[in-house]
């Protein structure tokens, strides 16, 4: 992983905890076109998680499920962030039920603790 990368990681980290998510999700994709490989696996399934919580944000619970989906799926292929992946995937359901009209909509609470 080239140390730029890390930076944006951690970076990006920080917005996304502060509910910052389309932030977030702008400096991991600048990462993202540098990378190949497992690092690039990784910021790719950061970037989905930050976008499907910014479209919550935005009311758009189709978007959110749609990527929050793609995001467990890669977030799969992560290894050390199942804590996260867990996190990810009660969202999910939460989303789900939001885009069903069975439910509130998703306010993302998700916190990205692991540091790179």
């Amino acid at each position: 992983m080239k140390p730029e990368t890390t930076d944006a990681l951690r970076a990006g980290r920080a917005l996304f905890n502060a509910r910052q998510y389309f932030e977030a999700h702008e400096v991991w994709e600048v990462a993202w076109r540098r990378e190949a490989g497992e690092p690039r696996v990784l910021l790719q399934a950061l970037i989905m998680v930050a976008a499907g919580c910014h479209k919550a944000t935005v009311n758009q619970p189709r978007g959110t499920v749609k990527l929050l989906v793609e995001a467990v799926d890669k977030l799969a292929l992560v290894p050390g962030l199942e804590d996260f992946r867990a996190q990810v995937m009660q969202a999910l359901a939460h989303a789900e039920r939001w885009n069903a009209g069975q439910g509130e909509a998703l306010v993302p609470t998700l916190v990205l603790a692991r540091d790179f």
